[in-house]
């Protein structure tokens, strides 16, 4: 037995799916619905009749987004702010990372890394 981690609007779609595979509504009523095109509905039924209700969970739930940067940089990047600009704001040590590692970042990266470290 598989576990499905699901969101609200997640089971709602699957029992308005549910709801037009017992014939109780129509693909109009089911598309009013859930605020989709009747050609967006005839595609979540397709894919729900062959995978079920795993179809309706998005692929990529609790995957890194492709553009994140390796926790790796991450890593060495919050060892040298800890080690030489502790004190600094996120501005200042972004633009100190860039001058004396050559570590180019936004400030708003290096704010959220600070952030989430506790500096």
């Amino acid at each position: 037995m598989v576990v499905l981690a699901m969101s609200r609007p997640e089971i709602d779609r699957m029992h308005v799916l549910r709801d037009v595979m017992a014939e109780r509504i129509t693909i109009h009523q089911a598309a009013q619905l859930l605020r989709l095109t009747r050609r967006q509905v005839f595609r979540l039924l397709k894919a729900y009749r062959a995978h079920g209700p795993k179809a309706l969970v998005p692929t990529r739930r609790d995957k890194p987004s492709n553009r994140s940067y390796p926790a790796a940089l991450r890593t060495e990047v919050l060892a040298l702010i800890k080690a030489n600009d502790a004190d600094f704001g996120p501005t200042l040590a972004c633009e100190k990372l860039a001058e004396r590692h050559g570590i180019r970042l936004s400030v708003e990266t290096v704010r959220r890394w600070m952030l989430a470290e506790g500096l």
